[in-house]
């Protein structure tokens, strides 16, 4: 009898477990070289194997948890739009049950609103802060690293904001612009929204035209608020289980503006425009795509009255 690598034995039972003709696999070991009467034999072996019994069971489990997850998806509203929001309406009807809502407007008396880099470059242009640059051509989201944290003026910042185009340079929550000495004064023109507690422990990101936060999900809820300029945003539900077999991480592979194959192509994207004053309230879990349509300052908040952590939410975990 000829052995069988491992590799191939695990190989039959993910065939076998995704149902594959007995026969088609008994041809492809052949096809390798196999005798054919030692591919039987080994396809068979493999088949009533009690381990491939116990993962069959929990294969139809997870297709059962699948199964309802696509019924509930189906039954989904898109991402909603209101005109005004109070804290018991959004613990009620979007933080207790997950959903996202676009609240247009929400921080239009902000006196943050009033920013553009032009300004911001006339009242703090000698202040230093710290930006991610070489992202296009450096930067490996999938594990995280490989821009060069550049330390600049704001007066240079925001020069290329104003005259760039791309994903080259970005400020985002980690480079922790707000926290800068002598920007003290930006968090005082902030304002609140429901369910935060105090200022909400805000991040800015300051970037050009055409900057893009690739898909991803959170491990905790937050609000996210455009102060100038404008983006478009493109979210999914946590019940999205084909963007799994994609999840690197909290990121995805998946470019939700490109047309995509197979099951992916079913992923129920919501796409819209986040203006200046413009909301979100984006659930944990849910995934979003976020990319600048002209140069951009939006600020997140996460700090909530309400537990906020929830780990258990790593489908790409490996």
């Amino acid at each position: 009898m000829t052995p069988l690598a491992d590799a191939w034995v695990s190989w039959l039972a993910e065939n076998l477990l995704r149902g594959a003709p007995f026969d088609d696999l008994v041809a492809a070991l052949a096809a390798q070289g196999l005798p054919e009467d030692d591919a039987r034999h080994h396809v068979s072996a493999v088949r009533a194997s009690p381990v491939l019994a116990g993962a069959r069971r929990l294969v139809e489990r997870s297709a059962g948890v699948e199964q309802a997850a696509r019924l509930l998806r189906t039954v989904a509203a898109p991402v909603s739009e209101v005109a005004t929001l109070d804290r018991d309406t959004l613990h009620r009807a979007h933080w207790s049950v997950s959903r996202p809502v676009i609240w247009r407007g929400a921080a239009r008396d902000w006196p943050a609103t009033a920013w553009t880099p032009r300004s911001l470059a006339e009242r703090f242009g000698d202040v230093e802060v710290d930006a991610l640059d070489g992202r296009t051509t450096r930067w490996d989201w999938w594990n995280d690293r490989g821009a060069i944290t550049r330390r600049l003026t704001v007066r240079a910042l925001m020069a290329r904001v104003e005259a760039d185009a791309g994903d080259d340079l970005y400020c985002d929550g980690r480079t922790h612009v707000l926290a800068q000495p002598g920007l003290e004064a930006l968090r005082g023109e902030l304002g609140t929204l429901p369910g935060l507690v105090g200022d909400g422990f805000p991040s800015l990101w300051v970037g050009p035209t055409g900057t893009v936060t690739p898909l991803h999900h959170d491990q905790s809820s937050g609000w996210f608020v455009q102060l100038h300029g404008s983006k478009r945003m493109w979210m999914a539900s946590p019940l999205e289980s084909a963007l799994f077999t994609t999840a690197v991480g909290l990121y995805n592979r998946v470019d939700a503006r490109e047309p995509q194959q197979g099951e992916l192509a079913e992923v129920g994207f919501s796409a819209f425009e986040v203006h200046a004053g413009d909301a979100v309230f984006i659930p944990v879990g849910w995934w979003h795509q976020v990319v600048a349509t002209t140069p951009s300052i939006s600020v997140s908040l996460g700090g909530f009255e309400w537990p906020n952590a929830h780990l258990w939410y790593h489908p790409g975990r490996t």
